[in-house]
């Protein structure tokens, strides 16, 4: 099973990819764009491209609990996306994946995907576990 992952942006959204198994991924690319319309699009068109059978969108979660702007944002952009694209979108919380992908990415690498990156690696651990467990 194949997942893509999404760290959306503002202006800039990173992509990451699973191996075909679901067990490990890699940053895809960074969309460079301000029209969320257009984001759901080519992401839509990504999942297509690369056989995706589930997005992960990650969803910034205010420590303290609750809901705010940005989550709002991520919650209307969901819907705009499921739209677009018959893959069934998950979220997932993305809380300090932009602070780990600062620090762990290698030069020339992305930030934005590198996010994206550790935001679908710890959904694809959970669902790892998730297995063990029920078996």
């Amino acid at each position: 099973m194949r997942f893509l992952g999404v760290d959306l942006g503002k202006t800039r959204t990173g992509l990451a990819l699973s191996d075909p198994l679901g067990i490990t991924c890699r940053p895809l690319e960074v969309l460079v764009e301000r029209d969320s319309a257009r984001v759901a699009e080519s992401i839509a068109a990504l999942a297509k491209e690369y056989g995706a059978d589930r997005i992960v969108l990650g969803l910034p979660r205010p420590l303290r609990g609750g809901r705010n702007q940005q989550m709002e944002e991520v919650l209307a952009f969901k819907a705009l996306l499921e739209r677009c694209t018959e893959v069934p979108v998950v979220l997932w919380d993305e809380r300090f994946t932009s602070k780990l992908a600062e620090r762990g990415r290698r030069p020339g690498t992305a930030k934005d995907a590198v996010a994206a990156c550790y935001l679908l690696q710890n959904y694809l651990d959970a669902q790892a576990r998730d297995q063990e467990r029920s078996e």
